[in-house]
């Protein structure tokens, strides 16, 4: 899967061996829960003696919340005699919200896809509902960025590390998770991070994916068809 590169991408670990690990499964969760666009910059650091985890991440901006008329106009419409609500889909992008929001609110028996860009709903009073319809909020892509951007932490974190702190402000997500109770001076260390992945500034002769899992099935195909070749040679 081609991700869009992340400006920075740092995992440090004290025991030197293991951030290269810490480095796959982060990026192999970023690539299952899509967040690799979201994420700007990401750097973590493991204690695993102190039974500490933390990362710090700025996430690019994302859209404000969603309303109807955002994605769709809405009109009423006369189909066999009966009045509707008509709305006539401008962007698919969110589709499934919209339909959760429009069965929710009037049942799926008097919500009717007409075809994919026109949807028609059945109520008391069409001219109302259409009137109001539009400012309607289907979706909060900031609200569902936290809640991916927490259990991305979770999914990233040591076994065993279930005492947990975050924040999620401005579009910066502090993270952090230990065996122990967490300290002043942790929660100090990891908000240092975050001002140090504020300054930082990225290395543009070097491409950061999150790609740990494909690259790795790549070099693992690679090495075999080079293995095969040269056996082949050898015969």
């Amino acid at each position: 899967m081609n991700m869009e590169p992340l400006e920075i991408f740092e995992v440090y670990s004290a025991i030197e061996s293991e951030a290269a690990v810490y480095r796959d499964i982060t990026a192999d969760v970023m690539s299952d829960l899509r967040l690799a666009s979201a994420i700007g910059r990401i750097k973590i650091e493991i204690y695993p003696e102190g039974s500490l985890y933390m990362l710090a991440a700025m996430l690019r901006d994302v859209e404000m919340p969603i309303r109807i008329s955002d994605m769709a106009s809405v009109d009423t419409s006369y189909e066999g005699g009966e009045g509707f609500v008509k709305i006539t889909i401008d962007r698919e992008k969110y589709m499934p919200e919209l339909t959760h929001f429009l069965w929710n609110k009037y049942t799926p028996a008097n919500v009717v896809q007409a075809d994919r860009w026109t949807i028609l709903i059945r109520a008391e009073e069409p001219a109302k509902e259409a009137e109001t319809l539009p400012a309607q909020i289907i979706a909060n892509p900031s609200k569902n960025l936290h809640a991916d951007m927490v259990e991305f932490s979770i999914r990233c974190v040591p076994e065993g590390f279930r005492v947990r702190y975050h924040t999620y402000e401005n579009n910066e997500y502090l993270f952090i998770a230990s065996e122990d109770i967490i300290e002043p001076t942790q929660l100090e260390h990891a908000k240092k991070m975050m001002e140090k992945l504020r300054k930082a500034v990225p290395d543009v002769t070097e491409t950061k994916t999150a790609d740990g899992k494909e690259k790795r099935e790549a070099k693992n195909k690679s090495e075999t068809a080079t293995a095969a070749t040269t056996g082949k040679e050898g015969q």
